[in-house]
């Protein structure tokens, strides 16, 4: 089963996503795509993995879909369905960004991550989602303390763009008051020299680089994570445009419902 969305004849490769406790169910009964508000944008996605059957196989993707697993995944009741433990012992997956993720042009990415096991005092880096040469990052940064207690580095969920040819450039949301056990929305979008990030459906700060980058700045995609503070992330999806405030806070609102 194929999808095509407009404009650019893309084939999305539908992969039925089979649940521990039943059949492989369609993942286009979804509520993201039963959402009238929502329906239309699905056709920009090229990439989405929602973790359900606790399983590291995306729901769809425009390229490659077999993961490359790392470690051992972890999994834990998610937003919707399940979701995939990032930190601590779990493990992730590695993707073809070819078709999947169109980092060197535009694109956007959405995904729901839940506070599992932070700390305030010291604590490693968390990544969501990064590529293999350590370029183009969505993670958490953890706190540092010095042996007076003075802070040495903020924490914050951070959107990093990082080359010789970009500069390294990063837009972030603190989270030193983020409860544990609260899911948040992270919106990341990039159309060079532009990049933006938003939080739980609010507006987008942004920031331009230097340089625009080309294919050669980016390595494989890299999903979860070991090592780092434990953080539940959930409805990981990929899309070949940048999405407005008004998306993200469509996203924000059936992610609650």
């Amino acid at each position: 089963m194929r999808r095509l969305g407009p404009a650019l004849l893309l084939p999305i490769v539908l992969l039925p996503s089979a649940r521990a406790d039943g059949p492989p169910v369609d993942p286009r009964a979804d509520l993201y795509l039963a959402d009238p508000a929502l329906r239309a944008l699905m056709d920009w996605v090229t990439f989405r993995l929602t973790f359900d059957g606790d399983s590291a196989v995306p729901d769809m993707a425009a390229g490659g879909w077999e993961p490359q697993v790392h470690g051992t995944p972890q999994f834990a009741d998610g937003v919707k369905g399940r979701a995939l433990v990032a930190g601590g012992e779990s493990g992730g997956a590695i993707f073809p960004r070819e078709l999947n993720a169109p980092l060197s042009t535009r694109g956007a990415i959405s995904l729901w991550l839940c506070p599992l096991e932070w700390t305030h005092d010291n604590g490693g880096n968390t990544e969501f989602l990064m590529t293999t040469n350590a370029s183009f990052y969505l993670q958490r940064q953890g706190p540092l303390h010095n042996e007076e207690g003075v802070v040495t580095r903020q924490e914050a969920v951070q959107f990093l763009m990082l080359s010789e040819v970009t500069g390294n450039n990063g837009l972030a949301f603190g989270t030193e008051d983020w409860p544990l056990g609260r899911w948040r929305l992270l919106v990341a979008n990039w159309s060079w020299p532009s990049m933006s990030f938003s939080l739980d459906g609010g507006e987008f700060q942004s920031l331009s680089v230097k340089q625009n980058p080309t294919e050669a700045n980016f390595g494989g995609l890299l999903i979860g994570s070991a090592g780092g503070q434990k953080t539940l992330i959930d409805e990981l999806t990929i899309y070949r445009r940048p999405l407005t405030v008004d998306e993200a806070r469509a996203l924000q609102v059936i992610g609650r419902n």
